[in-house]
This record gives C-alpha cells, sequence and structure tokens, in this order.
C-alpha cells in the first residue's frame, strides 16, 4: 500500500511540475519571438557584416559608456571611442543624407596646419552634403550632440545607400 501512495504521489508530483513547464512555455515562446523580432537585422548578418557587428558589440559589452543616446537631440546614436573621435548612427537611415556622420577634435590638425577657414561650418542637423568636411568652432552648439563642443570639431557625413 505504501508503495501505491509513494507512486501515486510521484505520478501527481510529474504532472503537476509538467502543467506548469508546459504553463512557462507561452512566455518563454513570446519572449524568443520578441527577441527574434528586435534582433533581426543582426540575426541575418552573414560574413564580414556579422563579424563587424559582433566585434562593435564586444567593445560596447566591455565598455558601454562609449555608447550615447542622443535620440532626442538628433536621432542618432553616438559611438564615443574617446579623444574626440565619435562616430553617429541614425535610427532612420532612409529619412536623411547623414546616415553615419564621423566627428573629430581638430586641435591637432589646427596646430599641425589645417585652416579651418578653408572648411564650410557645420550646418544643422539634415543639412550636410555628404562628403563634404565641415568646422565647428569650439564652444559653438553641435546639431548632432545639441550641446557645445569642448574643442574645435571636424565633421562629414555619409549617406549610406
Amino acid at each position: 500500500m505504501r508503495s501505491v501512495v509513494i507512486i501515486v504521489l510521484t505520478a501527481h508530483i510529474f504532472l503537476l511540475s509538467g502543467r506548469l513547464l508546459a504553463g512557462d512555455q507561452p512566455v518563454a515562446e513570446d519572449e524568443l519571438t520578441k527577441l527574434k523580432r528586435e534582433y533581426a537585422d543582426v540575426l541575418a548578418l552573414q560574413g564580414t557584416s556579422k563579424g563587424e557587428i559582433l566585434a562593435i558589440a564586444r567593445i560596447l559589452h566591455a565598455n558601454p559608456e562609449v555608447a550615447i543616446d542622443q535620440t532626442a537631440a538628433s536621432g542618432e546614436y553616438c559611438f564615443n571611442s574617446g579623444h574626440g573621435t565619435m562616430v553617429h548612427f541614425a535610427t532612420q537611415p532612409g529619412g536623411t543624407p547623414e546616415d553615419v556622420v564621423y566627428e573629430f577634435d581638430a586641435s591637432g590638425l589646427i596646430a599641425a596646419g589645417l585652416d579651418p577657414s578653408r572648411l564650410q561650418q557645420l550646418p544643422g542637423r539634415g543639412r550636410m552634403t555628404p562628403g563634404v568636411w565641415y568646422f565647428l568652432p569650439k564652444g559653438q552648439q553641435d546639431p548632432h550632440h545639441g550641446h557645445a563642443m569642448a574643442g574645435p570639431t571636424i565633421a562629414i557625413a555619409i549617406n549610406v545607400k
């Protein structure tokens, strides 16, 4: 009799835990579906593109402070690698000629002889001509950051098609 009780009790435990696990499965499937949707662009990458995005992800994982959310100011994410070197990525690249914007502290270049007066002034957001270098004097507001820059800056936009 005691064996029958143990067998029945064990069967109930397995059935109950099986129902709980089955009940948890839709949640796990929902989470997996959400992850697949959010990361569809990354998951679709192959070869060099996949390797490149993973290399960037490893840098960001090791140094999350490098990533700066400028979406409120400019609709861009800023990868601030340091020493006045930044690259901005548009969140909606189809809606701007400024898909990627590179910005560099121009102090060293000016000291080496760059004449900033030969460069166009950095225009407002969405007004850069791809492939043209621009200059932003120290203390003037950067339209991609929404605040003044600490040093003189040069910038170039790339329209990735």
